[in-house]
């Protein structure tokens, strides 16, 4: 069961929503975990960290924030910066960004315990130059009706790169089940990336503004949301049991609670066009 929480927590958490049907059921109570959920990139804006509790299986009640923690990062460089709780459990990046080849280590003391993540930026291996947009009609192939999203960009050399593509739609992001789009060069190290055709959970319409952001990301990042996508569309009868998805915090005293999420550190570039 505490496995079942755990999932469920991240399915939420981690920048994902959905309907289900309220089914009344009794479950034994399941462990607390910290959650710590946040991400480093180049990008303008502001950063931040959350940390939070697991909830009981079937609880409706708001995430239980972890307040008053001391949070600290620094880079390869020597730079340092303490975060500043912005909101119950919300702790902001104001001044770092993420820079390819450098590390990065969060160290978090908290009521709960004292943890600690490593994340090292990886290059942005495909930098994109361009969308596209097909009409597909409703067919064996295509479940609804609309434009779907092709992207194009060249590929660097040197195998073991890996990339996530986020899309927004009219400067919503998308973040269904459907719209997970992560990416191996295993295949196609050093091609250039042509007419590659970007998974929707809903196609587009003619006159929406379409943005594609490429993440770069780890192998160990690539892992922990191929987890993610494998237990959101995990739904099938013959579906494989919930596990735990990787994570890279780890405690730093015994005396802590159980630890699950990310941080990691990314470099970013985006595209835009308009459906025609």
């Amino acid at each position: 069961m505490k496995t079942i929480n755990i999932i469920l927590t991240l399915f939420i958490a981690i920048l994902f929503s959905s309907c289900e049907d309220v089914i009344d059921i009794k479950a034994p109570k399941g462990q607390d975990a910290l959650v710590v959920e946040g991400w480093l990139t180049n990008r303008s804006q502001n950063h931040y960290v959350k940390l939070y509790l697991t909830k009981k299986l079937m609880e409706s009640s708001p995430y239980p924030a972890v307040t008053g923690a001391k949070i600290i990062l620094k880079d390869s460089d020597g730079n340092s910066e303490t975060l500043q709780e912005t909101s119950a459990g919300t702790y902001e990046i104001k001044t770092m960004k993420s820079v390819a080849g450098k590390t990065y280590t969060l160290s978090i003391e908290s009521s709960k315990g004292n943890y600690e993540a490593i994340a090292t930026t990886p290059k942005l291996s495909l930098v994109p130059d361009s969308l596209s947009f097909k009409f597909e009609p409703k067919s064996g192939m295509y479940d609804k009706e609309g434009y779907y999203p092709r992207f194009y960009g060249q590929e660097t050399e040197g195998k073991g790169d890996y990339i996530q593509v986020r899309l927004y739609r009219n400067g919503k992001y998308m973040n269904m089940d459907g719209d997970f789009n992560l990416f191996s060069d295993e295949f196609v190290d050093g091609n250039y990336i042509d007419n590659a055709e970007l998974n929707v959970n809903e196609p587009f319409a003619k006159g929406e503004m379409v943005k594609g952001e490429v993440w770069s990301l780890s192998e160990h990042a690539f892992n922990f949301w191929t987890d993610i996508q494998t237990q959101l569309q995990n739904g099938q009868i013959f579906a494989t049991a919930f596990a735990n998805t990787r994570t890279n915090i780890t405690k730093k005293s015994n005396a802590t609670l159980n630890v699950v999420g990310y941080f990691g550190s990314s470099i970013v570039k985006s595209v835009e066009r308009k459906v025609e």
